[in-house]
């Protein structure tokens, strides 16, 4: 029973002496199962896939914690399989940012240190226009 209750949440949460049934129990089993997933490698969209659910970027805006256990177990995870996190957080833009502001520095250089991939950085681009410019602008000072 212990052996099983390392890979099966709704048995751990029973042995925690709750119902792992109870509504507020349920998140907890998805989240708890999205990050196990995240440490196995695979990638948080296709996390999403395997639950059938997309509630992981509700659940990371909604609960700060849930989303700095969330990058803390994709950056532990990289060298298993996922490499570079798919979510743009306010400190891998900045990061992001101050690389690409560098002279001599490219995209795909600045994405990686931000830990990101450059299709990340592109589809930001497309959509936020405040982070195009703040883009261009890094580029323009590291021209200068």
């Amino acid at each position: 029973m212990w052996a099983t209750a390392r890979t099966d949440t709704r048995l751990t949460i029973a042995l925690a002496g709750r119902d792992p049934d109870a509504p507020e129990e349920h998140g907890r089993t998805l989240r708890a199962d999205f990050l196990r997933l995240l440490a196995l490698g695979v990638p948080p969209s296709r996390a999403e896939l395997i639950l059938g659910t997309g509630g992981s970027g509700r659940w990371r805006g909604d609960d700060p914690a849930f989303a700095r256990a969330c990058d803390a177990v994709s950056d532990a995870s990289a060298p298993y399989g996922h490499v570079g996190q798919i979510r743009l957080t306010p400190a891998r833009v900045a990061r992001f940012l101050e690389e690409l502001g560098k002279q001599g520095t490219t995209l795909v250089a600045a994405a990686a240190a931000a830990g990101v991939t450059p299709a990340a950085i592109y589809q930001r681009r497309r959509r936020d226009d405040d982070f195009a410019k703040a883009m261009d602008a890094a580029r323009a000072s590291a021209r200068a």
